[in-house]
């Protein structure tokens, strides 16, 4: 018993028929007509446990013919072809062929055989191989003076007229491929079969490695698939040469053909308007607009990069309908979008009828989707108003965007506003921007210091006012937008207007509903002393100011009033935040305040010391050049202990601090210093 039988006993009890054995088992066609066809078939029984195999003996094109139908039936996992058949099948099919060698050992070994088998009359060994002699055979003959007879053939038309070389001139004994070797036989040549047991079984093994990996890379596309039909976008992947390897029965409907029916094909010859070329080239692409056939697509394109090299692409379609009802389904319920928005319309404190006034109208310009203009001066409430009415409003749960308009350059404010496209000015940024007017769709747009906003942003404005329409910056296609617009400013905007400093048209556009905000003067003590007293309870981390009487903090709470009654007559040209000033003031010099003073009121020179504001209010002497001095120390340490607070509170935010403060940056530099 030689090797071969041995390991065929072994390995008995494996064998079964292909279509007995487990349908997970990669599938690997063995191909070969005549001798070489024999053996294939035999030496495949040796890994029937491990793989289904099926065997079509054909050649060149009627073999080319019989795999492509058999694949239709049974997906191939792997090929085992040789000679020059098995080339011709490998640049024919898409699938990966395992190609018997010709190993050097197994030559000499055959071309003894051959050698033992010539005779006197015909003492020549022939060689034939496929397209052009070996040149190592050739010099391998010449150093042995073998005597070798080298001829080849380029396919089955010339095999007869090979043989018929090789009779004339004398040759013996042929080692060849299996259709010259019969054909041969058939002319009384003896022949030796190239190719060798060994060099069959190991082309098996790598067909079987080929078709694993094959079977692998086609469960993992099985699997994608599965995700992609989940999807409501259409999706498809392609390979490095453009070729669909997998999709998605979304995308498949939108390129009219059935899924299977798609697979492999070029993408760009099904779909020329979804060209991959930039993606695959390893350009990372934004959104775009493209028309398909009737439809209208929001397209993605995408390299597929591996290793640092790209491999395919992918391309995501979406249906700009499914955009929009999905964009509307977020802004209805991400109600975290409008975090933003603290206060509501009884969060204006104040029983003054100027209070309650404002109270009113805001309630019943919330009802309304008119634009509102909002007039008072710096520190009156405007921006807490504004969210009043939007939190009263039906776009309650949408965005609530707000911008300073005398904050920003001209340049930065029309990009925050209008957003702008991909490359549209240099720094730029990738895929673009969305503006704040585009980001505030279906709810409220704040513009803060609208008195401020430049004449060119003026006019581009009216137009999104007009139109309910945003154009981006680079952009020529305009964006519909559904957004309500509350104006504010400090500035006489009918002034404006009559001074050519502000539109007309805009003018009227924003001030369809008015509103004042007084200031606290104009409001009376009462609601200073409610307001100062929220502030407080605030600070004090109490919900409402009423608790402050039954707390701990009740003394701060009677020194708070104490101070305010020296204050009686102030003006405060600060409004809101001089008051909220006081009582950050107040918080840090308490204990200076009412020390020394048995029932805890402060004293008089502490009080003109901490607040130098109530000092032409208070009857006391005139202060002594050396009293000045200490009142001007007093006054100044007081601002630089608010200014440390006031930065810790916002984070080392100087612009927010500026705007807490009252002051300009420049006022706020001077008293950072002053505090080093």
């Amino acid at each position: 018993m030689n090797e071969i039988e041995v390991l065929e006993a072994l390995r008995e009890p494996e064998r079964r028929a292909p279509q007995d054995l487990p349908r997970h088992l990669p599938h690997i066609v063995t191909v070969g007509r005549y001798r070489i066809g024999r053996v294939l078939q035999r030496q495949a029984q040796l890994w029937s446990g491990q793989a289904r195999f099926s065997h079509v003996a054909a050649s060149f094109d009627d073999a080319v013919a019989q795999v492509q139908a058999l694949h239709l039936r049974q997906p191939i996992d792997a090929l085992v072809g040789a000679g020059a058949s098995g080339a011709w099948i490998r640049e024919r099919v898409d699938m990966p062929v395992a190609m018997v060698e010709v190993r050097g050992l197994d030559l000499l070994h055959a071309l003894k055989q051959a050698r033992l088998q010539t005779t006197e009359e015909a003492p020549h060994v022939g060689l034939v191989s496929f397209e052009a002699p070996s040149p190592v055979v050739a010099q391998f003959d010449s150093l042995f003076g073998l005597g070798l007879v080298q001829v080849a053939y380029q396919g089955p038309q010339d095999a007869a007229a090979c043989v018929q070389q090789l009779k004339a001139r004398r040759v013996g004994a042929v080692v060849a491929p299996g259709l010259v070797a019969d054909l041969a036989e058939q002319a009384g040549i003896a022949s030796v079969l190239l190719y060798s047991d060994t060099s069959v079984r190991q082309a098996l093994s790598d067909a079987l490695l080929l078709a694993r990996h094959r079977r692998a890379e086609r469960d993992r596309h099985q699997r994608l698939e599965t995700v992609l039909h989940q999807l409501q976008d259409g999706v498809a992947a392609v390979d490095e040469h453009g070729r669909i390897c997998a999709l998605n029965p979304r995308m498949a409907a939108l390129l009219g053909a059935p899924v299977e029916a798609l697979h492999w094909r070029l993408l760009g010859d099904v779909a020329p308007a979804l060209d991959m070329a930039r993606a695959l080239a390893g350009e990372e692409g934004g959104e775009e607009v493209v028309q398909l056939a009737t439809r209208t697509l929001v397209v993605r394109r995408a390299p597929i990069v591996e290793n640092g090299q790209v491999t395919g692409a992918l391309l995501v379609c979406r249906d700009p309908a499914v955009i929009q009802r999905a964009d509307r389904s977020l802004r209805a319920n991400q109600r975290q979008r409008g975090a933003g928005v603290r206060w509501r319309i009884e969060d204006y404190l104040g029983s003054s009828p100027a209070a309650q006034r404002v109270r009113q109208l805001a309630r019943q310009f919330a009802a309304s989707d008119a634009t509102v203009l909002i007039l008072g001066e710096s520190g009156t409430g405007k921006e807490l108003v504004a969210q009043g009415i939007h939190r009263a409003s039906r776009h309650a749960a949408q965005p609530f965007l707000a911008v300073n308009c005398a904050a920003l350059s001209e340049s930065l404010l029309e990009s925050e506003l209008f957003g702008y496209e991909d490359g549209a000015f240099t720094g730029a940024r990738r895929g673009g921007k969305t503006g704040l007017i585009e980001a505030a769709h279906t709810g409220t747009l704040f513009l803060d210091e609208i008195g401020d906003m430049p004449l060119a942003l003026q006019s581009r404005l009216l137009r999104v006012l007009q139109e309910r329409e945003v154009l981006r910056v680079g952009s020529t296609t305009p964006i519909p937008v559904d957004v309500r617009v509350i104006a504010a400013t400090h500035a006489d905007l009918a002034a404006q207007v009559e001074r050519g400093q502000f539109r007309r048209d805009l003018y009227y556009r924003l001030a369809v509903l008015r509103l004042a905000t007084p200031t606290l003067q104009m409001r009376g003590a009462a609601d200073v002393a409610q307001l100062a007293r929220s502030m407080l309870a605030r600070r004090l981390g109490l919900g409402d100011a009423n608790a402050l009487a039954a707390s701990p903090h009740a003394p701060v709470a009677r020194l708070l009033d104490a101070v305010l009654a020296h204050a009686a007559a102030h003006a405060w040209p600060g409004n809101v935040r001089e008051l909220d000033n006081w009582v950050e003031r107040l918080l840090a010099c308490r204990h200076y305040l009412d020390a020394g003073t048995p029932d805890g009121m402060p004293d008089a020179a502490r009080l003109q010391e901490i607040f130098p504001e109530c000092v032409a209010l208070m009857p006391l002497a005139a202060p002594t050049a050396a009293r000045r001095a200490r009142l001007r120390e007093a006054s100044r340490q007081a601002e630089r202990e608010r200014v440390r607070e006031v930065l810790e509170s916002v984070g080392g935010d100087q612009g927010r601090a500026c705007e807490l403060l009252g002051i300009s940056r420049a006022t706020l530099w001077r008293r950072m210093k002053g505090a080093a």
